[in-house]
């Protein structure tokens, strides 16, 4: 996806943005995703993504032009609040476990089930981590900013919300695994109204970025369903989805990009 993006990049993206710093800013980004795919412990999982955010704020900026401030600054406020809780959360749990290394916390959950607000913490978590993910109800920040950089939406939607998706996987699935059965229901419903208000919100677009962001949110959801589901081919389908997803929506995005290069707009 990364190479995509800096190949299309190439032509998308003029002197000015070279400038002020495009590719360093993609190769921040690029170490922040995979930081947080690589690593195992939970404080290093909010580092990094607060590595991703940092370059991701200054993609989405690039070109300074009234609608990308527009766009940066509701990004970056909604996703400040849900960093925050994160961080907030991430403080909980080491007051109660006394380790961030996620394979040691999922060998005292267990012991710790009975006496540790184990739900609360899980609960925290699942809203952090969806509002990173963009599912509802806190999904409303991406349709209004995904549209308003040029390359770098592609990269976004391609992404961002697929690491949301992915931390969900790895702390509701692997450490907290009674937690995630008890809110499963929720998840489920959650999922459910992040699939239908998505593919609502893309038939009433005529902007084809704007679509292309409902659509994101769409395919949010069905990941979102399958760590409700939880049985390993729940998961299995959340994770075969998002890798699917990572390259489709990149493809897309870039698709819109040429579509609007030959047609003078994106309406």
């Amino acid at each position: 996806v990364a190479l995509a993006g800096a190949i299309h990049a190439g032509s998308d993206i003029d002197a000015s943005g070279r400038r002020y710093g495009f590719y360093p800013f993609l190769m921040l980004l690029m170490a922040g995703v995979t930081g947080a795919f690589l690593t195992g412990d939970i404080f290093n999982l909010y580092v990094w993504f607060e590595v991703l955010l940092i370059s991701s704020f200054g993609l989405i900026v690039l070109g300074s032009t009234r609608e990308q401030i527009d766009g940066a600054l509701k990004y970056a406020v909604l996703n400040l609040i849900g960093t925050t809780l994160f961080l907030i959360t991430v403080g909980y749990l080491y007051a109660i476990f006394g380790t961030l290394n996620m394979a040691d916390i999922a060998l005292k959950a267990n012991g710790l089930r009975e006496t540790a607000p184990l739900m609360t913490l899980a609960s925290l978590f699942t809203l952090a981590f969806a509002m990173k993910a963009a599912a509802f109800p806190v999904n409303f920040w991406l349709p209004a900013s995904y549209h308003t950089p040029r390359i770098v939406s592609a990269l976004f939607g391609g992404l961002l919300t697929k690491v949301g998706i992915y931390s969900l996987l790895r702390v509701m699935v692997m450490l907290f695994p009674v937690e995630r059965e008890e809110l499963s229901i929720v998840i489920a419903a959650s999922a459910a109204l992040t699939m239908v208000l998505g593919a609502m919100g893309a038939l009433a677009q005529n902007d084809i970025r704007r679509m292309l962001g409902y659509i994101v949110i769409s395919g949010i959801g069905y990941m979102m369903a399958g760590i409700a589901i939880g049985t390993p081919s729940g998961v299995s389908g959340a994770i075969f989805y998002a890798l699917h997803s990572m390259v489709l929506m990149t493809a897309l995005y870039l698709a819109a990009g040429h579509a609007a290069r030959l047609g003078g707009g994106f309406s």
